[in-house]
């Protein structure tokens, strides 16, 4: 079950197998059918989550509409980011989008892990530094490009979100309406 994130992990710094025992030990594994919420706004956020199958998206409500700002898949690191790094009550939600096998862990134990291991910090900084990376790309995307550039983008990068999560929630990441995303995916399929 871990070991989707010890190989990532081990393709950015070496951990000794005292850190392995660690992460074995810390990061607890947890199965969650479709559209089981994770964490909810309005409470602190418990823990982070590793995805070793399945989609997972992060979402808030604005004037009855859910709108869609992060989707992920394996392997990578979700929940609702500022709020549990801050240890404040969030205002989005984390849910399953699909089935999903996940690691978690909480803060306490992330904290422990930090202190304990440089090579841990290590990782922990090179994450942060893709994700910082992640959201100033996505904030260019977003302003820069037209809604059919977005979705050409996702195609090329991601196409296993776009066989696999439903296109409300596809449209909502991209900032599109449902029906334009329909009419951008006709056009592409002619």
């Amino acid at each position: 079950m871990h070991s989707k994130l010890l190989h990532l992990i081990a393709e950015n710094v070496h951990l000794d197998k005292a850190d392995e025992v660690f992460v074995e030990k810390l990061f607890l594994p947890v199965s969650c059918e479709k559209n089981t919420m994770l964490e909810r706004e309005g409470k602190i956020p418990q823990y982070l989550y590793f995805i070793n199958s399945g989609f997972v998206r992060v979402f808030y409500w604005e004037d009855g509409k859910q709108i869609t700002t992060h989707i992920n898949c394996p392997p990578g690191f979700i929940t609702s980011f500022n709020s549990f790094i801050s240890g404040t009550i969030a205002t989005d939600n984390v849910e399953c989008v699909t089935g999903c096998e996940l690691l978690q862990i909480t803060k306490t134990d992330l904290e422990w892990l930090y202190k304990r291991s440089a090579q841990w910090a290590a990782f922990g900084k090179i994450i942060y530094e893709r994700s910082l990376t992640y959201n100033e790309e996505r904030t260019k995307e977003m302003i820069g490009l037209s809604a059919e550039q977005r979705y050409l983008k996702l195609l090329r990068s991601q196409p296993e979100i776009v066989q696999q999560v439903p296109l409300q929630y596809i449209s909502s990441y991209l900032g599109i309406e449902p029906q334009s995303l329909s009419r951008i995916r006709k056009k592409i399929s002619s």
